[in-house]
C-alpha cells in the first residue's frame, strides 16, 4: 500500500499530563500491516439460490463515481425520502453517512440496515443507530456468530420509498463516499478517495425486486430488531498520506431520463453471477474495459475467476482486435508484491493479458484506491457491482450488482475509465512505498487519510 503508516491509538488513564485534561492520553503504538488475503472460511448454511429475473424500467436513472458524486447524489435521495431507506452493506464507518440516516428518521422516515459488522467502528455506529431506533440485522455472513449463509454479505444495495434502488461498488467508508457535497467534486474544497461507480434507478419493480432479496436475507437471522451489546476495545487504525494531487478530470452524476424502455439485468451472488457475467464476456466484439480491485488468476484456487478469464479468451479469438484494458487497485503492502508478480505471471502467459498494454495500476497519487468493479464491454453497457474477481465474490459472498445495456451509461463509466487508464501506474509496485511511522505530532501536520481495512479485504 502506498505511503502506508499503522498507527495504533490506544487509549490509556493517566493524570501525569496535561493533554490528560479528559482523562486519557493517546499513544502511538508501531503495528505491523495486515496481510489482507484468504478471505472468510466458516462452514456455510445451505442457500437455495433464487431465479433473478430482468427487469424492465422506463424511467429515471442516474450514474454516479467516487470520490466525485456519490455522497452528493445520496444526500439528495435521502433527503428526498418519505417513507423508508433499506441498507444492505459490507462496510459502514462514515460518521456523515450516520448523519444524514439521523437526519432522513428524524423527519419520520424508516430506517432498516443490514451490516457485516467486523471491526469496532462498525459495532459502534451499528449500536448507536439501533438504539436511534434503526431496525439493525446483524448480516448472516462469517462475520456473524450464528447465523451463516455468505462468506462475506458484501452487497452495497439501498432501496428509498419502495421507488429508488441505488447499486454501488462503494461501501459506506470515509473513502469510497467522501464528503463531497457538491456534485462532481469542487476544485477548492475536494476530498480524495477511492474510485467507485453506482447506478440510481427510478423503478417501483426494481425496488420491489432488491426489496425482497434484502428482506429475505435478514429474515434468515430472524433478528428485528437487534442491538449488539460488546466490550469496547482499544481503538486500531492506519492512515496513510492523502494523494497529492486531484484527478485530472472530475465527474459529476449523469441523471437520465430513458426515452423508450430498458432492459436491466440485475447480477447476484451466489444467484447468477457466474451464468450472466461470462456470457456477456464472451460475446464482446469491440472491447472489455474492467476497473477491480484485484484479480485472482490462479486457476487451482481460483477455479471461477479462471472461467471469466477463459470468457475473455475466447472473445479475443473471435476478434483478435479486441480492446482488453484493465485497471486495479493498488497493492496494500510491500510484502504482498511477490504474489501480484506471480499472479501477473498468470494472466501474462495464460492470456496475454501484459503489464501497460493491457494492465495498469491505480494512480495513488491521484486516488486513494482502486474499489471498483466495473465491466464496460463494446462501448454499449456496463456492468456496476459489488463482485471483486475472487473465487468467494462470485460465488459464496451475498454481492449486488446491475447489468445495464445503455451506450450513454456506459460512455459516462467509459470516460471515468479512460481517465484513469491515462493516469494509472504501469507497474504495480510504484504505489508501494515505504515511510516512516506517522506519530501524533506527524498526524496534526494534516495531509493524511484514515484507512478503512474493509476497502481493503480480500472477499
Amino acid at each position: 500500500m502506498g505511503d502506508i503508516m499503522p498507527i495504533w491509538i490506544v487509549n490509556t488513564p493517566t493524570t501525569a499530563t496535561p493533554q490528560a485534561a479528559g482523562g486519557r492520553s493517546r499513544k502511538a503504538v508501531p503495528v505491523a500491516l495486515p496481510e489482507l488475503a484468504g478471505g472468510r472460511n466458516c462452514r456455510l448454511r445451505q442457500y437455495t439460490k433464487k431465479h433473478i429475473p430482468s427487469v424492465t424500467i422506463s424511467s429515471d436513472v442516474i450514474a454516479y463515481a467516487s470520490p466525485d458524486s456519490t455522497f452528493a447524489v445520496t444526500k439528495r435521495l435521502f433527503d428526498g425520502a418519505k417513507k423508508s431507506i433499506l441498507i444492505g452493506i459490507y462496510d459502514f464507518s462514515a460518521p456523515h453517512m450516520r448523519e444524514l440516516l439521523l437526519n432522513a428518521m428524524a423527519r419520520g422516515v424508516k430506517v432498516s440496515l443490514m451490516l457485516d459488522i467486523d471491526s469496532e467502528d462498525e459495532k459502534r455506529l451499528f449500536d448507536e443507530l439501533v438504539e436511534m431506533g434503526v431496525t439493525g440485522v446483524e448480516a448472516p455472513s462469517c462475520a456473524n456468530d450464528t447465523v451463516r449463509f455468505f462468506s462475506s454479505s458484501h452487497e452495497k444495495v439501498i432501496v428509498i420509498d419502495d421507488t429508488w434502488t441505488m447499486v454501488q461498488s462503494g461501501n459506506y467508508s470515509d473513502n469510497s463516499i467522501p464528503l463531497n457535497v457538491d456534485d462532481g467534486g469542487n476544485g477548492a474544497g475536494f476530498r480524495t478517495g477511492n474510485r467507485d461507480a453506482g447506478i440510481a434507478v427510478r423503478s417501483a419493480a426494481l425496488a420491489k425486486l432488491f426489496t425482497e432479496i434484502l428482506r429475505d436475507d435478514m429474515k434468515l437471522v430472524k433478528a428485528t430488531p437487534q442491538l449488539l451489546r460488546r466490550m469496547p476495545q482499544p481503538a486500531v487504525f492506519l492512515v496513510e498520506r492523502a494523494p497529492a494531487k486531484i484527478p485530472a478530470k472530475l465527474f459529476p452524476s449523469l441523471k437520465m431520463n430513458l426515452a423508450s424502455r430498458l432492459t436491466v439485468r440485475p447480477v447476484l451472488t451466489p444467484d447468477n453471477y457466474m451464468q450472466v457475467v461470462p456470457s456477456l464476456l464472451r460475446n464482446a466484439k469491440k472491447s472489455v474495459l474492467i476497473e477491480q480491485q484485484y484479480i485472482r488468476a490462479d486457476g487451482e484456487k481460483h477455479p471461477n475467476v479462471h472461467l471469466l478469464l477463459d470468457a475473455i479468451a475466447e472473445a479475443q479469438q473471435s476478434n483478435p482486435r479486441l480492446d482488453v484494458r484493465i485497471v486495479l487497485g493498488k497493492i496494500f503492502n510491500a510484502g504482498d508484491l511477490p504474489k501480484e508478480q506471480e499472479n501477473l505471471k498468470i494472466l501474462g502467459i495464460q492470456y496475454g493479458l501484459v503489464l501497460d498494454t493491457n494492465i495498469r495500476y491505480i494512480n495513488t497519487e491521484q486516488l486513494v484506491h482502486c474499489h471498483n468493479k466495473m465491466i464496460i464491454i463494446d462501448g454499449a453497457g456496463v456492468l456496476v457491482s459489488s463482485q471483486n474477481w475472487s473465487d468467494s465474490a462470485v460465488t459464496k459472498n451475498r454481492e449486488a450488482g446491475l447489468w445495464i445495456p445503455q451506450a450513454d451509461i456506459a460512455e459516462y463509466f467509459k470516460a471515468i475509465f479512460e481517465t484513469d487508464w491515462k493516469a494509472a501506474f504501469k507497474t504495480p509496485g510504484k504505489g508501494v512505498t515505504r515511510t516512516p511511522r506517522a506519530t501524533p505530532q506527524s498526524l496534526r501536520q494534516g495531509g493524511f487519510v484514515k484507512v478503512a481495512l474493509a476497502d481493503y479485504e480480500e472477499v
